[in-house]
């Protein structure tokens, strides 16, 4: 997959299942009927599809963006998370010279580290390695645009419900959208749990084993 693709595809999915979330909360709950609207035209249905696509991507990327800046830069569980990490690889990890003063310097170092000994690795290990370690590190990222997209897509429902109140109670194709929502949401939390953790044992063991 060319790298523009893989990247439109990561970026656009998160922002696509907001704007399809949104919009079918919103034709279920007022009763539209997409096919006896003036977007049952292929013309304007197409015209449509096509603008919401390409909205996708730019709001996916800035899902991505929240994501990455609330759960990796903002995130001081994560410093204390890298220092935890270095005494499970050896009591001997090289740690730079202020080691625990600053959590965004550990984390640079754990990852100098990391890399160092991926460079001295043969090639057929290290390409093994660095294969395994982009496919946990990539699906770790999708899944934490997954849950910002799931978690806005909820509070715009949740915004919807409060403001729809005599109709909401009454249309079963909104609450079951709210139960496949709800769905979709807890597995990107609990899956992002699974595949962090799996990431983080991934790389210990090898640091152990190599370094």
């Amino acid at each position: 997959m060319k790298f523009e693709t893989k990247y439109l595809i990561r970026w656009g999915i998160p922002g696509w299942i907001l704007i399809f979330w949104v919009f079918y909360q919103v034709l279920f709950l007022k009763g539209i009927n997409p096919l006896d609207s003036k977007f049952s035209d292929i013309k304007n249905g197409l015209t449509l599809l096509i603008s919401l696509t390409a909205l996708g991507v730019p709001i996916g990327y800035l899902l991505h963006q929240i994501y990455f800046g609330v759960a990796w830069v903002l995130n001081k569980n994560r410093h204390e998370a890298v220092k935890r990490n270095a005494r499970q690889v050896s009591p001997n990890f090289p740690r730079h010279p202020q080691w625990g003063r600053n959590g965004d310097q550990d984390y640079f170092q754990f990852e100098y580290v990391w890399h160092a000994v991926l460079l001295n690795l043969d090639v057929e290990k290290r390409t093994y390695i660095e294969g395994r370690y982009r496919h946990l590190l990539s699906t770790i990222h999708g899944l934490g645009s997954l849950f910002v997209s799931s978690a806005i897509s909820l509070l715009v429902t949740a915004l919807i419900i409060f403001t729809h109140l005599p109709e909401a109670p009454f249309n079963l194709y909104f609450w079951t959208g709210l139960v496949f929502q709800l769905a979709i949401f807890l597995s990107a939390v609990f899956n992002y749990g699974y595949f962090s953790n799996n990431l983080t044992a991934f790389q210990i063991k090898m640091l152990k084993t190599y370094l």
